[in-house]
């Protein structure tokens, strides 16, 4: 179980590992991108657009410098001039700004010089326009070489900057592709250790299930041998017990002070012996049906018991306390329910332990079609090892072996018959500190006169 254990916390170890590794590449490749896509939502894409606009502020300009040269310069030609080249100037300013490699550096130098040359030429024009015989070989011997030149700079650094992008957008692609085949791998390997750990867990709980089939199994055949035990104790070991029992009586009646001291000890092993061997035979006959059309009236049994309990009640100095039971019946023996309530009530004061408060209290509660009853005590509760296994035969708390005489039937025994007779039991903590023992047995439709509680447990 161990092994199976630190196998199947290794198998979740290793699927928490593998789904943070998972999401860490994940992350990984994000910040990639994000460190390829920067410099071209930076520096790329603005270049881009900075170097676009200049061409095409350069061509205006071309385009307003020939009609100056053909047509003379009129105030509406000249303020566009003007204007085009304060906003190619700011298209340069724009670019310059941007962090740039060395090949933009040089390719920039080398279009300020064009742009220069051109707005020169440019100047010349507006300056002393040419006659118009000879404009249009003023325009294709200067204004159009240089507006060429400048624009053919600016689109070297624009293809420039497009093979920066295409660049970076091809490494984000292959960030990409690396990425989702990574991913895939990563979720693969999650779900392989999730199979793995899914069959660790299942054949987990498969062995448990086998382990407490084969406990139950267990418990039920070693009950079984206690019944044949019990029945042979029955014959073999009573008989016997009652001629010492009756030997010992004659001896500490007629005996010497020694004699008598001898006689009173071994009086004593006898009860304690007998007391096993009782234990032993109303585990035995817990296991019988229920006899049918059986029925008890609940008040003046429960009342009779505890009576026979007060001595034990005032020896352990402790309040034994019935509260008031309404007319009912339940369907059982009058001496099924005297062995139920004996073992919880007896068990109850015998393990008050020393508590300050020292009380038991027993409840009768009708329902529809059942008849609840409670035992409840202010000891120190039931330990917290033996939880729901302390209806199990032979389970005893460790405190309570190596101080209180018993062999662990007694719970045992209210359980079988309980659920015997189609009832149900439990336990809780109680509200005056202690535990708690409930059950509940079918109510009967009608009740016979009640018989002596203890001729039935004979009979049972």
């Amino acid at each position: 179980m161990r092994r199976d254990s630190i196998v199947l916390a290794l198998a979740f170890v290793a699927v928490a590992a593998a789904f943070v590794a998972s999401t860490v590449v994940a992350q990984r490749a994000a910040r990639e991108v994000s460190v390829l896509a920067a410099p071209t939502a930076r520096d790329a894409a603005p270049g881009l657009a900075s170097m676009s606009n200049v061409r095409s502020e350069v061509r205006r300009l071309q385009e307003l410098v020939a009609r100056v040269a053909l047509l003379g310069a009129r105030s509406t030609e000249l303020a566009e001039i003007d204007e085009t080249r304060r906003n190619l100037d700011a298209h340069l300013a724009d670019f310059r700004s941007l962090p740039a490699s060395e090949d933009e550096l040089r390719l920039l130098t080398e279009l300020q010089t064009d742009i220069r040359s051109f707005d020169e030429a440019v100047e010349r024009v507006i300056a002393h326009p040419p006659p118009a015989l000879n404009a249009a070989a003023v325009l294709s011997r200067e204004v159009r070489p240089l507006a060429d030149e400048a624009a053919a700079a600016a689109g070297k650094l624009v293809q420039l900057d497009a093979q920066a992008a295409e660049a970076a957008a091809l490494r984000i692609e292959k960030v990409h592709r690396r990425t989702d085949r990574m991913a895939l791998q990563m979720d693969t390997l999650c779900v392989v250790l999730a199979a793995v750990t899914a069959a660790l867990v299942v054949r987990a709980v498969a062995k448990a299930r086998r382990l407490q089939e084969e406990h139950r199994e267990i418990v039920e055949r070693r009950a079984e041998e206690l019944e044949q035990f019990a029945g042979r104790v029955a014959h073999d070991v009573l008989s016997p017990l009652a001629t010492v029992g009756l030997a010992l009586s004659v001896s500490h009646k007629m005996g010497s002070p020694t004699q008598r001291a001898a006689a009173q000890r071994g009086s004593a092993s006898l009860q304690r012996v007998r007391g096993i061997v009782d234990a032993l035979l109303e585990f035995a006959r817990s296991g019988a049906r229920p006899e049918p059309g059986a029925s008890t009236d609940v008040r003046p049994t429960v009342s009779s018991l505890l009576e026979e309990f007060r001595p034990q009640a005032e020896s352990a100095a402790a309040e034994l306390r019935l509260e008031p039971v309404g007319d009912c019946a339940v369907a059982c023996s009058p001496g099924v329910l005297a062995v139920i309530l004996s073992n919880l009530v007896g068990n109850a004061l015998k393990y008050l332990g020393e508590s300050s408060e020292r009380a038991v209290v027993v409840r009768v509660r009708p329902r529809r079609s059942m008849v609840s009853f409670e035992v409840e005590d202010s000891g120190p509760g039931i330990p917290a090892e033996l939880g729901d296994r302390i209806f199990e035969p032979y389970i005893r708390g460790r405190h309570a072996t190596a101080t209180r005489p018993g062999i662990g039937l007694g719970l045992a025994t209210v359980k079988r018959l309980v659920t015997a007779h189609a009832g149900t039991l439990g336990t809780r903590r109680s509200a005056l500190g202690g535990a708690l023992f409930w059950f509940e047995l079918p109510r009967a439709v009608t009740a016979e006169p009640p018989s002596d509680p203890a001729e039935s447990v004979m009979r049972s």
